[in-house]
């Protein structure tokens, strides 16, 4: 596996120097150290989260023996998810550097002073934002450990997450309320109204149509009432001359 030994070389060099600006000696022989080793690594992350959202990766070192430093390159889509700058979160008692490219996090750690080496698990978590909807893996890639005499054991522990699934942000509806209804209501009323006049209009136009074909009717009518009463008044004045002779 790729790994980037002149990284932590300088990074051991800086904690030497710390060291010596703090006055402590060390000796020209230093006893024989084993190994560092870990028998496992493991890489956790939510399962789904939203665009906008941020979240937490952890990458974990288990069984750990002799760890005085490491680097670990952890890989992901770049297209899917951004790294937060100065979220990296390690160990206590320690110095770390962080150095991002396009789709990986390279994370440095040593330990400082006089601080022991590291045993059983080691952790460090960082946090990322999903920046569009998609499917990511975090991949432990590059992993090397530094034992407390600087030197560099490259390792293949492989780890990958399971994918991260990150869904488009919801996007508000239309507002909802009594506006539309009563529009609505109100759209309906005026049509009834508009049907009643229309039906009160179309009446009153029947009236006044029977009205006009019944006139006629009437008026002959009256004068026939007037001729008969005219006829009966005549005969009456008739017949009364007639009796005064």
């Amino acid at each position: 596996m790729h790994h980037t030994p002149r990284r932590l070389v300088r990074l051991l060099a800086a904690a030497a120097a710390a060291l010596a600006g703090l006055g402590l000696a060390v000796g020209a022989a230093a006893p024989a150290v084993a190994a560092p080793a870990v028998t496992g690594a493991t890489v956790s992350a939510p399962s789904a989260v939203t665009a906008g959202d941020s979240f937490t990766v952890t990458v974990t070192l288990t069984g750990a023996t002799d760890v005085f430093g490491y680097e670990a390159v952890l890989a992901f889509d770049p297209a899917v998810v951004a790294y937060v700058d100065g979220s990296a979160v390690v160990p206590a008692g320690g110095y770390d550097a962080v150095t991002t490219s396009s789709g990986t996090v390279d994370v440095v750690y040593t330990r400082l002073g006089t601080s022991p080496a590291l045993s059983g698990t080691i952790a460090y978590a960082l946090t990322f934002t999903a920046k569009a909807a998609g499917s990511t893996a975090f991949t432990l890639g590059s992993l090397s450990l530094v034992d407390p005499a600087s030197a560099v054991t490259p390792l293949s522990n492989a780890a990958a997450s399971p994918a991260v699934v990150v869904s488009p942000a919801s996007v508000p509806g239309p507002p909802t309320g009594s506006g539309p209804s009563t529009g609505s209501s109100s759209g309906t009323g005026s049509g009834s109204g508009a049907a009643t006049s229309s039906s009160a209009s179309t009446s009153d136009d029947d009236l006044a149509s029977t009205g006009s074909d019944v006139a006629p009717y009437l008026i002959a009518g009256a004068v026939l009432v007037v001729l008969g009463a005219a006829v009966v008044l005549i005969a009456v004045r008739r017949r009364r001359a007639g009796e005064a002779r």
